[in-house]
């Protein structure tokens, strides 16, 4: 599949659009199932029951948040078979886009909070795995949304200027 587009200012087809954001979500999900399955996994280990009660209720909290990402994932699928009845759609492409986003933000606070559980346990202290996580975040929401918002920005303002030129 092709970036470019095939003249100037003309738009690229739905169908490889919907190609471009399928591909985008079955990249994402296998990461946020791998991280899953580590969470869950944590749960059978001895030294996970010697973890302070707050840092188990902050894992529990990311493995919920890493599970809600996973169900944004999938949902687009069964959504194309279900109302689409696969059929390529531009309002299909919008949901798909839209649940592909939507779940990197609970992505975010799970791969956080469970940053703060290894920092705190690793380093013994809360103020650690607070500052680690708070980066952690901080690091998805600058690279995942702040760099695209302001890419996104840069080529606006570049299309009306080729526009007024």
């Amino acid at each position: 599949m092709s970036h470019a587009k095939e003249k100037p200012g003309e738009k690229t087809p739905v169908k490889t659009r919907i190609g471009h954001v399928l591909l985008e979500l079955r990249m994402v999900l296998p990461g946020a199932q791998a991280l899953l399955g580590f969470q869950v996994a944590i749960l059978l280990v001895d030294a996970f029951d010697r973890l302070p009660w707050s840092s188990r209720l902050v894992h529990l909290g990311s493995l919920a948040c890493v599970a809600l990402s996973i169900l944004l994932l999938i949902t687009p699928a069964a959504y194309h078979r279900i109302v689409e009845q696969g059929e390529e759609t531009e309002h299909f492409h919008k949901v798909a886009s839209g649940f592909l986003v939507a779940a990197t933000l609970p992505l975010a606070l799970g791969l956080s909070g469970d940053a703060f559980v290894v920092v705190r346990k690793v380093l013994d202290s809360t103020r650690a795995g607070l500052i680690a996580g708070g980066v952690n975040l901080a690091l998805c929401f600058a690279l995942w949304f702040g760099l695209s918002l302001a890419a996104r920005g840069s080529r606006r303002r570049a299309e009306a200027e080729a526009v007024g030129a």
